[in-house]
């Protein structure tokens, strides 16, 4: 079977590593500007709600004995948008002290923001699928007609 016209010569490798980068942007690669725009709102909101619930403090490499926080690793799924916010976070938790650990609303937010990646993740499945398998209509009915 062959690629699709619009889908031709394009590396779906680039189309996953485009999409953990910025996230949608393995969708906008493949020609699919609706999806890129509503995977990029969903999923960069998704991660601003929840440094907003969490007063910022949400995205942060490590806790304070030194080890890498979990939730951190799940929220690297958003890929680019979560590298340039870790150092926001991590600025804003320093200046509030081990307290901010307390707080039940940066619970909230740091579950958004592992949801975001999560999230991209599978949007990064779907961007590599796209044109690494594609299906077209045509050539299913094309396929059937061959076998009757």
């Amino acid at each position: 079977m062959n690629r699709p016209p619009s889908t031709a010569g394009l590396s779906p490798v680039a189309a996953l590593v485009l999409a953990w980068a910025i996230p949608g942007a393995g969708h906008a690669y493949s020609g699919s500007w609706g999806k890129a725009a509503l995977f990029f709102g969903c999923i960069v909101g998704l991660l601003v709600a929840g440094m907003i619930i969490g007063g910022g403090t949400v995205i942060i490499h490590r806790d304070t004995q030194g080890h890498v926080e979990l939730w951190w690793l799940a929220q690297m799924g958003a890929g680019g948008p979560t590298v340039a916010l870790t150092p926001v976070s991590e600025y804003l938790a320093a200046r509030g002290g081990a307290g901010i650990y307390a707080n039940r609303l940066r619970e909230v937010g740091t579950l958004y923001a592992a949801v975001a990646g999560f999230l991209n993740v599978l949007v990064m499945m779907d961007a590599y699928i796209r044109l690494a398998y594609p299906h077209d209509k045509r050539e299913a009915d094309e396929a059937k007609k061959e076998k009757s």
